[in-house]
């Protein structure tokens, strides 16, 4: 997969467990961090300041490692995406 197959798939993940579950906030963390970096992909978004910020690893590490193997698997992938546009700026 390439990076926007990962990302556009974390998406979809995501999408699902936020529908699950609405108010859980870090699904919407995970949401504009995914959507952030789809854009820089895509070329849409041409600030990549915000790079250092994502905490996807994070979030998939503390919080879905036990609990939702799958969707922390894919945040880590989307992680080290952040990690790669962060060396190539």
């Amino acid at each position: 997969m390439n990076k926007k197959e990962t990302l556009c798939e974390a998406i979809a993940i995501n999408e699902e467990r936020l529908k699950l579950t609405p108010d859980f906030e870090i699904y919407h963390s995970i949401a504009r961090q995914l959507n952030y970096l789809l854009a820089i992909v895509d070329g849409k978004e041409k600030d990549e300041s915000k790079l250092d910020k994502i905490i996807l690893g994070h979030f998939a590490v503390r919080e879905f490692e036990e609990s939702d193997p799958e969707l922390s698997q894919i945040l880590k992938k989307c992680q080290n995406i952040a990690f790669d546009l962060e060396l190539e700026s």
